[in-house]
């Protein structure tokens, strides 16, 4: 159900929802058990990572420095979806080693940058992957001692005068979707009602100009002669379902939303996800299915099929649990591989 004004409580994890992986791991209880153990394993292996902020941010692009690329945002990439990681894990154990190695790392991310570039992949790299810290922060905010209330001041401020000019929410393909995941993010970590309501706006533009009546994503499908297109659907459906996500769990429910040209996400989600089954029906593409890169990158399939049940959805996450991402919301069988809808 669709409200005006939103009820900021969580992120992107609510308290019920952690309530009820928490008591899934205890129960041991298929999938999330085995997902929470990958999520835990990766935590422990990052429990004694030394930050490693650059003073200048700055990612090229990737087509044209795909090396300097990867350089310039693994550390981002690797070090938030870490501090996500042992944040969810202190939530389910207690145990405050992870709490501590998270904020160590969310604090660093928030004081050490001195610039922020604008140029070439600086702000998609930053939409994408400084998310996760926002979830991480989120999950540990009302821990004040050991996250002090003055360190998530500090954090806060970063978010409002470095992080949030970054988002590239403007823009009309995928790099608009990801750029909608980093600011509606602050607006819900912030509790900002107006940001929250511009986010909500340009969810539904996306809807509206991003999805043809027969579901496929214009912008994405012809990449690389379509050699890419399912990549960059995914690249662009999972942000617009994150996003979805954020939305519901602060009162903002879209889910079931339709554009005023009839156009909805889960017109989409069916689509990608019979392409996704059987790469061979993609029209997109004249070559080799087999050639057809990023087909298997649909974790975010977890939280559409408990929206919409597909069989194509279903067969692929049964196959692949648990599933992660490394972009903005890793661990989704963990979080997200049960259903809490009614």
């Amino acid at each position: 159900m669709e409200t005006t004004k939103p009820l900021f409580s969580s992120v992107f994890i609510s308290d019920s929802r952690m309530d009820a992986l928490k008591k899934a791991v205890i129960e041991k209880r298929s999938p999330v058990y085995t997902a929470f153990e990958a999520c835990r394993m990766h935590a422990d292996q990052n429990l004694d990572r030394t930050p490693s902020v650059p003073k200048q941010w700055y990612v090229p692009g990737y087509y044209n420095d795909a090396e300097g690329h990867k350089n310039a945002k693994n550390g981002l990439r690797d070090e938030a979806n870490a501090a996500y990681a042992m944040a969810l894990c202190y939530r389910v154990t207690g145990q405050e080693k992870y709490a501590r190695s998270a904020v160590r790392i969310i604090n660093a991310w928030a004081t050490e940058i001195e610039s922020m570039s604008r140029k070439d992949d600086s702000m998609l790299s930053f939409s994408y992957h400084f998310p996760a810290l926002i979830f991480a922060a989120d999950l540990l905010r009302d821990e004040i001692s050991l996250w002090p209330k003055e360190q998530q001041e500090v954090f806060s401020e970063f978010l409002r005068n470095k992080a949030l000019p970054m988002n590239t929410m403007s823009r009309e393909n995928n790099w608009g979707n990801w750029g909608l995941v980093l600011a509606v993010s602050c607006a819900a970590f912030l509790k900002d009602e107006v940001l929250f309501a511009e986010c909500a706006e340009r969810w539904k533009y996306f809807i509206e100009h991003q999805i043809a009546a027969d579901g496929h994503l214009p912008h994405e499908v012809k990449r690389s002669e379509g050699m890419r297109g399912i990549w960059y659907s995914h690249f662009s459906l999972m942000p617009q379902t994150i996003a979805a996500e954020i939305l519901r769990v602060n009162g903002m429910d879209l889910y079931d939303y339709t554009s005023p040209s009839g156009h909805t996400l889960k017109q989409a989600y069916e689509k990608i996800a019979g392409w996704t089954r059987k790469p061979d029906d993609f029209p997109y593409w004249k070559g080799d299915p087999v050639k057809l890169t990023g087909v298997r990158y649909f974790s975010y399939f977890e939280i559409l099929n408990a929206h919409w049940p597909n069989d194509d959805a279903a067969a692929l996450l049964t196959e692949s649990r648990p599933m992660t991402a490394t972009h903005s919301a890793p661990f989704l069988t963990f979080t997200h591989g049960i259903s809490l809808l009614k």
